[in-house]
């Protein structure tokens, strides 16, 4: 009777074993390399692992280096990336006591090559999310102070927990900033690699003033890569949906990107709307949304901070819209500005002197969005974008009063 019951769990055993539903798919194992140059540290994390981190210390002044980060993981990639500035202490001052005392700037180029395959698979640009940390000096007055640990402001965060896994919720974390080699003031290092073409030096809206930063991105497996796996596949498909096609592109017929806002855009001037033009948008765009945005300075003595300022939002833009025109676009729907006085676009009125920067960015998306435009702030347009987002791109601009 012992053997017989052996017998029949021994042969349900191998019935399961060969069972479709049984049958355990892996994801493959693949080699990668990522080069990074940072001014001045970074420390890079792959699905929620730290594989490598710059290897001059944060405490070294004027460290500029590169390094090339050899790792093996799966697809998709979760990057995540911790850039620091260098600065002495919470005053975010570097060279204090000296002639020179001043607030540092900072920056960051990142890619990652599928050694299988020899494809750059991953490479920093605005479509990589970003999270300001440590931020100062707020009053940037400071800079002259005898005393600038007593003087100088700083706001802080604590690091969010899991942000580097795939599970971290992003969507209200802003997308990374494009900067030139001459805005960063790229040294040492950064031209001992070879960088693709697709490569931006990136960093939050303020170089010199945000000295802690986060940075995301989901990378799937490239088109060429053949994988068996069902659910490999799908995770790979939902992530790549977010296309890194540098193909999409938007400009104006009145400025270029990285140039100056013309002064009829702003409260200085008329206050319209500015003309925009997109091409090459992904070929299952169903709308386009836009936003024009900054980041502000601190609060004055009295005031509230009113968060991010947005300008506009206009969503629900058909699909084969290629354009919007001066003052009146004529399409999609306009949602509210951060002012909230009423729908539509609000000019630029920055306080203060100095040049501030401007942010329009596009978006193709898979669907319309079922949104009333009464309650549409930006927070709530990129919560309703979130899992829709076929491509992003999009051009930056100052004004100085």
């Amino acid at each position: 009777m012992k053997n017989k019951a052996l017998f029949i769990i021994a042969l349900l055993v191998i019935c399961l074993g060969n069972a479709p539903h049984a049958v355990a798919v892996s994801a493959k194992t693949i080699s990668f390399k990522a080069e990074i140059w940072a001014d001045n540290w970074f420390a890079l994390y792959i699905n929620g692992k730290k594989v490598g981190e710059d290897s001059v210390s944060i405490k070294t002044e004027r460290s500029f280096n590169s390094e090339t980060i050899s790792f093996k993981a799966t697809y998709p990639l979760t990057v995540g990336v911790i850039a620091k500035d260098y600065v002495e202490n919470s005053s975010g001052l570097e060279y204090i006591g000296k002639p020179n005392q001043q607030i540092g700037d900072a920056g960051i180029a990142i890619q990652i090559t599928d050694l299988k395959s020899n494809q750059v698979v991953g490479y920093s640009n605005s479509t990589w999310k970003v999270l300001v940390i440590d931020r100062a000096p707020l009053n940037e007055e400071c800079v002259t102070s005898s005393n600038p640990i007593v003087d100088c402001k700083s706001s802080n965060l604590a690091l969010p927990k899991t942000w580097a896994t795939s599970t971290y919720k992003d969507s209200t974390w802003q997308k990374a900033s494009l900067f030139t080699k001459e805005e960063v003031g790229v040294k040492e290092g950064y031209f001992d690699i070879t960088w693709s073409s697709k490569t931006k030096l990136i960093w939050s809206s303020d170089l010199q003033l945000d000295n802690t930063i986060l940075l995301r991105k989901q990378i799937g497996a490239p088109s060429t890569s053949s994988t068996k796996s069902g659910s490999v596949a799908s995770a790979a498909s939902s992530t790549s949906s977010m296309k890194n096609d540098e193909s999409f592109t938007l400009t104006s017929s009145d400025f270029v990107d990285g140039g100056a806002l013309p002064r009829e855009f702003t409260c200085d001037g008329a206050g319209i709307s500015p003309p925009l033009s997109w091409s090459s948008a992904p070929a299952q765009t169903k709308s386009f949304a836009i936003v024009m945005d900054s980041i502000p300075g601190p609060p004055r003595p009295g005031e509230v901070d009113s968060g991010k300022h947005f300008y506009f939002t206009l969503f629900n833009i058909p699909k084969d819209a290629k354009s919007i025109g001066k003052a009146v676009p004529g399409v999609g729907t306009f949602g509210q500005n951060f002012l909230g006085r009423s729908l539509g676009y609000t000019p630029p009125c920055s306080q203060g002197p100095g040049a501030k920067k401007y942010t329009i960015t596009i978006y193709a998306l898979s669907t319309l969005l079922d949104l009333n435009a009464t309650e549409v702030m930006l927070q709530t347009l990129e919560s309703a974008m979130a899992t829709k987002i076929l491509a992003q791109t999009g051009i930056s601009v100052t004004y100085t009063r």
